[in-house]
């Protein structure tokens, strides 16, 4: 029992870390003048994401920042953190 309780704390931590991404990432779009509405992104769960960038732009953001998102434009939310989500919100500016 209480290793299952130290499993749901670190499962709780890690949901809430994720969630708090999607947050800034939707937050800091939106600060910096992204008017399309991306409120989405908050709405879903998991590790991954649905970023709504068309193949074109996901195209853009590999060959010009270095990014890999996949084709369908599927983020992994839980690779994000305070030091890269900023690099990632100006790539996304540029090629939307």
């Amino acid at each position: 029992s209480q290793l299952r309780k130290a499993w749901e704390e670190e499962v709780a931590l890690m949901r809430d870390r994720i969630n708090g991404m999607r947050r800034l990432l939707v937050q800091s779009l939106a600060d910096r003048g992204v008017e399309k509405d991306l409120s989405f992104i908050e709405r879903q769960r998991g590790m991954f994401s649905f970023s709504g960038l068309n193949p074109l732009q996901v195209d853009q953001l590999r060959k010009e920042h270095s990014i890999y998102i996949v084709g369908s434009g599927r983020i992994n939310v839980a690779g994000l953190n305070s030091s890269n989500i900023q690099v990632l919100c100006d790539a996304i500016i540029e090629v939307l």
